[in-house]
């Protein structure tokens, strides 16, 4: 794990409460769309690690150990969401706009249903992070301010969930 990765997880955590799912669960189905008015799908990420929080989108991660040559190492895709909530057409607009500016490139989802907090927990005003496995499968999320505890969790579950994409371990 870098410490790109690291700043960016440590930043946009803030919390208290966690929760852990198992590789049995079901494919999480996620779809927003961006200030572009892309249509953003969770499912396209299939094959990587997906970690959604307020911050940037891509950190570079070390290759696995053990991982067969020629074989990749799953990355670790990190997604900024932002809470936009229900508004008018015209508001939807101005937000898009807004945040184009304020992110060019980089793709922003957003939330103009409060999918987040109705599927999630997760809370506007705060950062949140939910990580989904390989196959789409929600595999943690932490509100709240991180204690180093927790925060030793979500760097070991990303990493154990990038071994179990490759067949390595969990």
């Amino acid at each position: 794990m870098t410490k790109q990765l690291l700043s960016v997880v440590a930043l946009a955590l803030s919390a208290a409460g966690s929760f852990a799912a198992s590789p049995e669960a079901k494919p999480v189905e996620l779809v927003l769309e961006d200030q572009f008015e892309r249509r953003q799908d969770l499912a396209a990420y299939r094959g990587e690690v997906v970690v959604l929080v307020y911050g940037a989108r891509r950190a570079p991660v070390a290759a696995l150990q053990g991982v067969a040559a020629g074989k990749r190492s799953p990355d670790v895709v990190v997604v900024p969401v932002a809470a936009a909530g229900s508004v008018p057409g015209v508001i939807k607009d101005l937000i898009r706009t807004q945040v184009a500016k304020a992110s060019p490139e980089v793709p922003v989802w957003l939330d103009f249903t409060g999918v987040m907090e109705k599927e999630f927990g997760l809370r506007g005003g705060q950062p949140n992070v939910v990580v989904f496995d390989a196959g789409g499968r929600l595999r943690l999320k932490v509100n709240g301010t991180p204690d180093q505890p927790t925060l030793d969790k979500l760097i070991q579950t990303i990493q154990n969930l990038r071994a179990e994409a490759v067949g390595l371990g969990k």
